[in-house]
């Protein structure tokens, strides 16, 4: 034994520790070992056996209480318990099949003996198995419905939809977002080309001494022709104009620029044409001239491949315009009006090639016997601006689409403006459509009276065309 208080030994019955002074009562004092009792004799026992207010040697009967404290189950009083009507599950929560979840419910007014305890006893579930199969009962064919020849006269439950499909019309999509396309881009080119165009010398031509017939000096445009600056500007302008509006989405407007960039073409060609005959003079006038030595010196200057430059930026800018091709939900051009805008441009192209006093077809393709030797490109020039505006209307009316209502537009517009002003005498020297027709005085650059009907029959149905192509869209945005 030990002190609590400063863990010195101390002996038996010792009151105070030797050392701190502290009382050891209830620590030194004697103990006696408790009797065992094997059971109670009375239920009482237990709460007076852990009353601690009896003296030690009263808890001794602790010892007389079961192992685990508890009183026997059997002793203890029983009360009868009534069974409850179950709750019927509902209809969707059934389980079907061989084996059912519960059992049958108890009959609720079944006795149930006293101090039994109920006890419900479930079938156990059979063990899933994975690879097993069940049979689904075939569902009706949803398309019986609709045509009622359902087994079973399925159209008699449910009612048959209308099948109105003729009558629909797609409706058309909207535009899309701005966005810079490569078609704006090479027109934003080709206008530049055609800028610089107008104020850079296309070709040089020089001798050695004076000689008669031969005018020497450089040639621009406004020599050439006085309508040819304002007729490539005009073209530059529809195809950079077109060329934005196919950023917006607009399928005529990539038409109206891939138009353009073909009448550039066509102007482009027809200006290398006439500095070529230019050049072609001299050098005839050049061979002729025998009692007189000189040197010819010709230079195709910075203009002229400026001009080449256009030309080959508008076919570009009409090949990048194809993307648009597409109708675009839209409906069809009036095709009556279409086919006869197709034969107002046939007129059109037709009209420059009539031969006038002496001229004959021929000279639209070869030089005359007695005249000077017409270079071949000259030729080309005419026939090449006359191909690409005709295919331009005939081609973009036929297809009888937005994007091809806005080619013949775009097509028409450089021989709209020579065609103009060579009708009303504009400058000192305009040339017509083609520089003209064959065998008309050099003074009288008033165009062929079949190239103003066909002129005027195309611009007519252009404007017939858009303008019933406006109310058609209408109509169809009204439908919704």
């Amino acid at each position: 034994m030990y002190c609590p208080l400063c863990g010195r030994a101390v002996e038996e019955n010792q009151k105070f520790c030797a050392d701190c002074g502290h009382s050891l009562a209830g620590i030194t004092d004697l103990t006696e070992a408790l009797p065992i009792i094997s059971s109670p004799t009375d239920p009482t026992d237990v709460s007076s056996a852990l009353d601690v207010s009896q003296p030690r040697a009263s808890i001794g009967k602790l010892a007389s209480l079961p192992v685990d404290g508890l009183p026997d189950i059997a002793a203890l009083p029983t009360q009868e318990i009534s069974a409850r009507t179950p709750i019927p599950d509902p209809a969707w929560g059934t389980p079907t099949g061989d084996f059912p979840l519960t059992p049958p419910a108890a009959d609720p007014l079944s006795p149930i003996p006293t101090g039994a305890v109920q006890t419900v006893v479930t079938a156990a579930e059979p063990p899933v198995d994975v690879l097993a199969t069940t049979q689904i009962p075939a569902q009706p064919d949803a398309t019986n419905v609709s045509t009622g020849a359902a087994p079973g006269d399925i159209t008699n439950e449910v009612p048959e939809v209308f099948d109105g499909s003729g009558d629909l019309y797609e409706y058309p999509p909207g535009r899309s977002p701005f966005k810079v396309k490569l078609v704006f881009i090479l027109a934003f080119f080709g206008a530049i080309s055609v800028l610089m165009t107008a104020v850079a010398d296309i070709i040089d031509i020089r001798t050695s001494a004076p000689v008669d017939g031969i005018a020497t000096g450089v040639r621009t445009l406004d020599t050439l022709g006085t309508n040819l600056g304002v007729a490539g500007f005009v073209g530059a302008t529809v195809m950079t104009l077109g060329g934005l509006l196919a950023c917006f989405g607009l399928r005529w407007g990539a038409g109206l620029a891939g138009g353009a960039g073909l009448a550039l073409t066509g102007w482009a060609a027809m200006v290398v044409g006439l500095a070529e005959l230019r050049i072609a003079s001299a050098e005839s006038i050049t061979r002729q001239t025998v009692d007189l030595a000189f040197t010819l010196k010709v230079t195709r200057d910075l203009g002229f491949w400026l001009v080449v430059a256009a030309a080959a930026i508008g076919l570009l800018v009409f090949f990048a315009s194809l993307r648009s091709f597409g109708t675009g939900g839209r409906l069809a051009l009036n095709p009556w009006i279409a086919a006869l805008g197709a034969v107002a441009g046939v007129v059109l192209i037709a009209g420059p090639l009539i031969p006038e006093g002496t001229a004959t077809f021929a000279n639209n393709y070869s030089s005359a016997p007695t005249g000077q030797d017409v270079p071949a490109l000259y030729f080309a020039g005419r026939l090449i601006q006359l191909a690409l505006v005709g295919g331009a209307i005939v081609f973009g009316l036929l297809i009888v689409r937005a994007y091809g209502l806005g080619l013949a537009a775009g097509g028409v517009s450089v021989a709209l403006w020579m065609w103009v002003s060579s009708l009303l005498n504009m400058g000192t020297f305009p040339l017509g459509i083609a520089a003209g027709n064959f065998g008309a005085g050099p003074n009288d650059p008033t165009p062929h009276a079949v190239t103003t009907a066909g002129m005027g029959l195309t611009l007519l149905m252009l404007v017939v065309g858009a303008v019933l192509a406006i109310v058609g869209h209408q109509r169809q945005l009204r439908r919704y």
